[in-house]
């Protein structure tokens, strides 16, 4: 909760209370030229559409951020922050609602501003790694979310993301047991939970090697403990808290990328009150294996006491997930995928009980 004091003229506004009996003393006077006004941090639009936090003025300009447009009944600045290798506030990210974008943006790495160099890049004779450090900007901070609003660099070969990719180290044990190491490719509109209650800080790399159309914006959110609506249940990678949407595999791309390997983690929906089954729209299945006969090495989704994998998702791409408690989603990636399999995309819709 953040207090301003601001001077209230008084005089003739005054004129509508109740008359005394004796004039005000110099002290009362004194007392009625000011008003305290007390509003929240809390999250803001911007006036270029873009998410930031309201703050005073000043506040804004100490965490490095712009003053863009205002809030709480214009006794604050939306504050919006943007941290790119142009960027002269540093490498580390504290500010909620903080926008990571490559230099340029939303021009690619190739056509963008690629003059600029800070601590964040680092280059060697075949690679630029782009480093951020997210910091938690107080010890109550439990868990952050990354938001893939823009996110494309170069395409995995059989899977693997050998040729460029993104790594996120230093998330507490929870997040580190499921977060993949493998990620490249496209993720726009993907997200990812990390838990770090017991840490302070993590840290985000970009390793490319090349420079040519890659280009990122992904927008870094701090939730703090009291947040239970926000909070991803223990052990959820991703989250999604809306009664309908579509959950994808990692670089799906609208059916036209290529599943990534190796990767072990959970995807959860949120409980609403008075729903219970989930109805499940496949656009596009495709996993290693056989449907029917799926392996311990092959890809696979696993939705309660069932288990997909192949090509064949339900009847004619569509299912009914019935409810047995909590709506967690398994997603499992084999080794390789030589036959360069898309991955799936669902669209789900919860349905009354």
């Amino acid at each position: 909760m953040k207090i301003v004091a601001l001077m209230c003229l008084v005089g003739a506004a005054s004129a509508g209370t109740v008359a005394r009996s004796r004039a005000p003393t110099r002290d009362e006077k004194l007392f009625s030229v000011f008003q305290i006004v007390k509003f929240n941090n809390d999250v803001c639009t911007a006036s270029d559409g873009n998410m930031g936090t309201c703050y005073t003025a000043s506040e804004c300009t100490a965490n490095g951020g712009t003053a863009n447009g205002n809030c709480a009944s214009g006794f604050g600045v939306c504050c919006t922050a943007t941290v790119d290798t142009c960027s002269s506030t540093g490498s580390t990210i504290k500010m909620n609602n903080t926008y990571i974008a490559n230099a340029g943006y939303p021009n690619t790495i190739s056509t963008g501003s690629s003059s600029c160099s800070t601590s964040r890049q680092t280059t060697t004779t075949t690679t630029t790694t782009y480093t951020y450090t997210i910091e938690k900007p107080s010890t109550d901070i439990s868990q952050i979310r990354l938001e893939f609003l823009d996110f494309e660099i170069d395409s995995p070969s059989s899977g693997s993301c050998a040729n460029s990719t993104l790594s996120i180290t230093g998330t507490d044990s929870v997040t580190s047991k499921v977060l993949p190491s493998n990620l490249c490719g496209v993720l726009t509109g993907q997200h990812l939970y990390l838990s770090v209650a017991d840490v302070t800080s993590v840290t985000l790399k970009i390793t490319l090697n090349s420079v040519g159309t890659q280009k990122w914006n992904i927008l870094v959110r701090f939730f703090d403990s009291t947040q239970t609506d926000y909070l991803a249940p223990r052990g959820c990678l991703q989250y999604h808290r809306a009664s309908s949407g579509q959950i994808q595999t990692m670089n799906y791309n609208s059916g036209n990328g290529e599943l990534l390997t190796d990767h072990m983690y959970t995807a959860c929906i949120a409980q609403v009150t008075g729903y219970c089954d989930v109805s499940l729209v496949a656009s596009s299945f495709a996993l290693g294996g056989t449907s029917g006969s799926c392996t311990s090495t092959d890809d696979k989704l696993v939705l309660g006491a069932s288990t997909y994998c192949g090509t064949t998702f339900g009847t004619s791409n569509t299912l009914t997930w019935s409810y047995s408690g909590s709506y967690m989603m398994n997603i499992m990636t084999g080794t390789t995928n030589a036959a360069m399999n898309a991955g799936f995309g669902l669209n789900y819709l919860l349905l009354p009980c």
